[in-house]
């Protein structure tokens, strides 16, 4: 099937890139165990169909129409119990594949439906063949996602790779069934000119294709055997911890492996990791986002080894720091059964049965120099350099800001007591503050799409539940959002202290690049957003306690008061955010120069 559409020139595809990314693919699918792809003829599709037809390792079949032809490749995966690839042209042809992908989510058959696409400009604008194809399958498919369209770099090969291997995964999981990636693609269509069959698959595809394994409670035999040789060949390795609520069993399970390896934990503040320290020996760092800004620190110190667990963390110098380290190894360790390893950089993904695979790996590490591996000393005693840093500056009354407000937020709750934080600035402040030795408390935050919605009520529900001390660590942008939170207040009996940081407005949007432009893209206006508003009327309204305050010693009385009065009280920080912006960068800057004063070299 074809058409005569033809896409603005300002639209125009690289031909070059759009078959290196879909060779990448279809190799990397080859890997996968993949080993049949039926093709329905069609012109949108021509990248997919040509990249399909010339893998090794790949048989295909040609069948005019679609639905015969995703029956057709059913049978063929209910025979090999591999999944099978179908592949169609856009519109009405992609819909043909419903029937065939209902009867794979009932029957339990892995099927990978590749649908070409008009780009996204040609949507909606009277294009031939073209519908809405993204949901087009509704609930049926076990995973779906939307191509990006190619560009050059080795980077969009990485992700090809990945998006092959785990579409593979994803139809082989528990139970089998559908997969639709939904491929968009701009004209010219055909190969460009200088372009040969596809060789031997490449060496890159398999490196930067990750190979998976599915475990239950109980961790695979062959995963524990593998990690515990990599800990013994490779000093440099470390467990990267997201967001995440575990249980005791985990917590103490990578305890015990940080402390056998000697490979660090890199622990984000609502990783819990910080928390509870009672009989853990791991090298478990709270200082990692200053310690990988550290230029020094960050070229001596690159791993070989990555363990990845939790949701993406918070800190962008560690995600930014393993990416340019290109590890031989980075491990995705699921315990959600929700990918979080947005790097794509992973290299192998074992579903489940975490705490198995940490506390046997530990049981055979006994022969292993554990913490006293140079690796683990320099990270420790960079932890120990930056904490300094930081309580020297935030100790220092004249330096009052929101990074000094936040630690004295996090020593206001006593031990056992639960700290909710907003997103934005305040889980970054928290990031830096928060220290486990000290701070024995529970961290919850809404890091699932991390947005700024929703989090007074969140942690008015919390806190409703709550046996022990609660308080929310907020900005004034995520407060005014959620005002209609409090009116739960008015007829529910809830003991919440609330801290907002106001800077009047986006204060985090300074950092970004774009501020540097100030009044020539009216920056103020559309990023900074001043409200101007008092917000001690917000007390006023829904009837809370109140009290204004301008320093440490003011905001630790507050609290303490906060928590004794009960009910719901805000504590509220006034922020210039100039000065606030200001004397976070010297803070950064003082520890991130300590640190690198004091690397081996």
């Amino acid at each position: 099937m074809s058409d005569s559409s033809v896409e603005p020139s300002a639209f125009r595809a690289n031909p070059v890139a759009v078959y290196a990314f879909v060779d990448r693919f279809f190799e990397a699918l080859a890997i996968a165990g993949v080993e049949h792809v039926c093709i329905s003829p069609g012109s949108r599709s021509t990248p997919l169909a040509i990249a399909a037809e010339q893998s090794p390792g790949l048989r295909t079949f040609v069948g005019l129409d679609e639905r015969a032809s995703s029956y057709f490749a059913l049978g063929i995966a209910k025979a090999t119990r591999r999944p099978v690839a179908v592949l169609c042209t856009s519109g009405t042809a992609a819909a043909n594949y419903l029937p065939a992908v209902v009867e794979a989510h009932y029957a339990r058959v892995p099927l990978i439906v590749l649908t070409a696409d008009r780009p996204p400009e040609l949507r909606d604008w009277g294009a031939g063949q073209t519908i809405e194809q993204p949901g087009l399958f509704g609930r049926y498919p076990r995973w779906t996602a939307e191509v990006p369209i190619a560009s050059e770099g080795e980077d969009g090969l990485r992700y090809a790779s990945g998006l092959a291997a785990r579409a593979a995964d994803e139809a082989l999981g528990a139970p089998s069934g559908p997969v639709h990636l939904n491929w968009p693609f701009r004209e010219p269509l055909a190969p460009p000119p200088s372009r040969s069959a596809v060789g031997e698959v490449s060496e890159t595809t398999a490196r930067n294709a990750p190979s998976f394994s599915h475990a239950d409670r109980s961790a695979r035999e062959e995963d524990i055997t593998l990690l515990s040789s990599l800990v013994r060949d490779c000093e440099r390795g470390v467990i990267c911890c997201g967001p995440m609520d575990s249980d005791a069993e985990l917590v103490r399970a990578l305890g015990d492996f940080a402390a056998a390896s000697g490979w660090p934990i890199l622990a984000d503040p609502a990783s819990q990791l910080r928390g509870d320290r009672d009989g853990v020996r791991a090298p478990i760092l709270s200082m990692g986002d200053a310690i990988l800004r550290a230029p020094a620190f960050v070229a001596a110190m690159r791993p070989d080894v990555v363990l990845r667990i939790g949701e993406t963390p918070v800190s962008k110098a560690q995600r930014l720091w393993i990416e340019a380290s290109e590890p031989d190894h980075v491990w995705w360790i699921d315990e959600g059964l929700s990918w979080g390893e947005p790097s794509h950089r992973a290299t192998h993904v074992i579903r489940g049965g975490g705490a198995s695979l940490f506390t046997r790996a530990a049981q055979r590490l006994t022969d292993t120099p554990g913490r006293a591996r140079a690796w683990c000393r320099a990270f420790d005693a960079a932890e120990t350099t930056a904490r300094k840093a930081l309580d020297s500056f935030v100790s220092d009354p004249v330096k009052f800001c929101g990074l000094a407000a936040a630690a004295r937020a996090v020593h206001g709750l006593s031990a056992g007591g639960t700290l909710f934080s907003s997103n934005s600035m305040s889980i970054r402040l928290l990031d830096l503050v928060h220290q486990g030795s000290r701070d024995r408390i529970r961290v919850l935050c809404n890091r699932g799409a991390s947005g700024i919605d929703g989090v007074t009520s969140s942690a008015l529900g919390v806190a409703a539940v709550s046996q022990t001390r609660t308080l929310l660590l907020t900005g004034d942008l995520a407060l005014l959002h959620d005002l209609s939170g409090l009116l739960i207040t008015q007829h529910e009996a809830i003991d919440l202290v609330i801290v907002v940081l106001d800077d009047d407005g986006g204060g985090i949007f300074s950092f970004l690049p774009i501020a540097e432009q100030g009044e020539q893209v009216h920056f103020e206006r559309l990023f900074g957003t001043p409200h101007g508003l008092d917000l001690s009327h917000v007390a006023a309204l829904f009837e809370l306690g109140y009290s204004r305050v301008t320093s440490a010693d003011e905001l630790d009385e507050a609290i303490a008061s906060g928590f004794d009065q009960g009910g719901v009280q805000l504590v509220h920080v006034p922020l210039d955010k100039k000065s606030n912006e200001a004397l976070f960068r010297e803070a950064l800057a003082q520890m991130v120069a300590r640190i690198d004063e004091e690397i081996p070299q």
